[in-house]
């Protein structure tokens, strides 16, 4: 079922995906060349090339940034294109993402004039005052007022065993035992992809990327995260918070959770001020007191976006 520009459907989705990847393989020449300059943090920002957000695919993205970067092409200027690019950039304004147009001629034989523009945006961005009773504020992606709220829960739990890498939050974790499971069993993400998926009433990882499957044998769990983030865009649902809680016995949780928190903003695009992860135990009780296993516990805040026509 589609839901104007977006769609809920996972198979749907996938061909967006699909299209993406084909883009980022097959680029045009004024891509390739402003590529050069935003690959690799090199403006000091994480830019994505194709990446799906609100159900069409920009081609460059600064998601913590809320930056958008079009190279348009010539049918960019016919028909009723003008038109309907107008109306896309006005809808995600409102949404909170500035949108950067330039032409093919511009990259290509001024690109010292595109690159000046794009850090004076950057900048410009980087001073805005963040306070939420700033007067005709757009909403915030990443939560604050407007939008319906949506909450999630997530649980798992995996086994401890000997000869398998411990790997949680993103991380990798140095110990005598690791996680089994089908995936490299990274008990923390798969509860906030359980509650990121439950908040948006799309199933469980499950459901997406099944124990059953070869292509998810051994997966890294932060591709499964990034993945359920790209799902819950399909249904305009953009992350407000986590609050998650891992409970081991052993090893010690606490010295690696600053780096979990990196990670998965990194993998999410968002502030790592948003991801608030706890460690505890069961004072040796139980099976987790007992170290047979790991268990995790999240919530998560979404935000529903309004949504532009398909157009």
């Amino acid at each position: 079922m589609k839901y104007k520009f977006e769609t809920t459907d996972a198979s749907t989705y996938q061909l967006l995906l699909d299209k993406a990847r084909e883009m980022r393989n097959h680029p045009t020449e004024a891509e390739s060349a402003l590529w050069n300059y935003l690959s690799g943090d090199k403006m000091g920002v994480h830019f994505r090339r194709q990446h799906p957000v609100f159900g069409y695919i920009p081609d460059f993205i600064a998601l913590k940034e809320q930056l958008i970067i079009e190279i348009d092409g010539g049918y960019h200027f016919e028909g009723e294109q003008p038109d309907v690019d107008a109306q896309r950039t006005q809808w995600l304004n409102k949404a909170g993402y500035l949108v950067l147009r330039f032409t093919n001629e511009e990259v290509l034989c001024d690109i010292d004039n595109v690159l000046e523009q794009i850090a004076d945006t950057l900048n410009s961005i980087h001073i805005q005052p963040t306070s939420a009773s700033k007067t005709n504020q757009a909403p915030l992606p990443w939560g604050g007022a407007g939008g319906g709220l949506r909450v999630g829960f997530g649980f798992d739990v995996h086994q401890l065993v000997p000869d398998r890498e411990l790997w949680i939050g993103g991380i990798k974790i140095e110990h005598t035992l690791g996680l089994l499971g089908h995936s490299d069993a990274d008990v923390l993400i798969h509860a906030i992809c359980d509650a990121l998926l439950g908040a948006a009433n799309m199933r469980d990882i499950g459901y997406h990327f099944p124990d059953t499957s070869d292509e998810t044998l051994g997966m890294d769990s932060k591709i499964i995260l990034r993945k359920s983030i790209e799902l819950i865009a399909t249904k305009g649902y953009r992350l407000g918070n986590i609050d998650a809680t891992i409970c081991a016995e052993r090893p010690k949780m606490n010295p690696h959770i600053p780096e979990m928190q990196r990670v998965m903003a990194d993998v999410i695009g968002c502030d790592p001020d948003q991801i608030s992860i706890k460690a505890t135990t069961t004072e040796r009780l139980g099976f987790t007191g007992r170290q047979e296993g790991i268990a995790a516990y999240a919530t998560v805040l979404l935000e529903k976006q309004d949504t532009p026509n398909n157009s």
